[in-house]
């Protein structure tokens, strides 16, 4: 009988974790469409105000559409389409609570900690996306808003739990990342839109929520 040594073990589960690595940043095709459909909203937004710089503008869209797809299908969990077609075959109900109103009632352990970072790409990018997400109280309703939805969707998935933690961690991640934007804004490496007047409009805002509602959409059927 044959001995697996100690080196062959490790590259074994450096592979398994390479593997891994790769499984959670490749997206479903069908979630291709959705690049399509923002490049549609955005050349009907460039054509609204001609102003908009295209080139950064285009690069942070899909790179936050990425983000989102990466997030809701491989690690936050929303109900699909399939899974729904799955539980009626098997006779399962659909609406399956498991919610914890209790405050830390875990602790904070490396799941409060990984929630925290979860959250930090979105409070980042949607101020350099938006002029008027660069203001803070936006951008933390967008993070509040993005995270109760989560939480209300997972009612409708098997083995996910509706967790007031959830909402908190992602609050303050959405805040360190927009932390992290106004220190960019700061050295000068980005320039704020804070001089523009306040009844100009602003067609930016709807590119992160337009965005958001789409990978939502995308991912409930793919």
């Amino acid at each position: 009988m044959g001995v697996v040594s100690s080196s062959q073990s490790s590259t074994e589960i450096q592979i398994g974790l390479f593997e891994s690595i790769i499984d959670l940043l490749l997206i479903e095709p069908f979630l291709l469409l959705g690049i399509v459909l923002i490049c549609v909203l955005l050349i009907v937004i460039f054509r609204k105000d001609s102003s908009i710089p295209k080139v950064k503008t285009s690069i942070l869209s899909l790179a936050f559409y990425y983000y989102l797809c990466i997030m809701l299908t491989h690690i936050v969990g929303i109900p699909t389409l399939s899974e729904f077609v799955r539980l009626s075959r098997l006779g399962e109900a659909f609406f399956n609570p498991n919610i914890n109103v209790i405050p830390l009632s875990d602790g904070m352990g490396l799941g409060f900690i990984l929630n925290i970072f979860l959250f930090i790409p979105l409070g980042f990018l949607c101020p350099l996306m938006s002029k008027t997400l660069e203001r803070a109280g936006n951008t933390f309703f967008i993070g509040l808003g993005l995270s109760l939805f989560i939480e209300i969707v997972q009612l409708f998935t098997l083995y996910r739990a509706t967790d007031i933690d959830d909402l908190i961690t992602n609050v303050i991640g959405t805040m360190i990342g927009y932390l992290c934007f106004r220190l960019i804004a700061k050295l000068r490496i980005v320039k704020l839109h804070s001089s523009l007047k306040a009844v100009e409009r602003d067609y930016t805002v709807y590119i992160p929520i337009a965005i958001i509602i789409v990978a939502f959409i995308l991912g409930f059927f793919s």
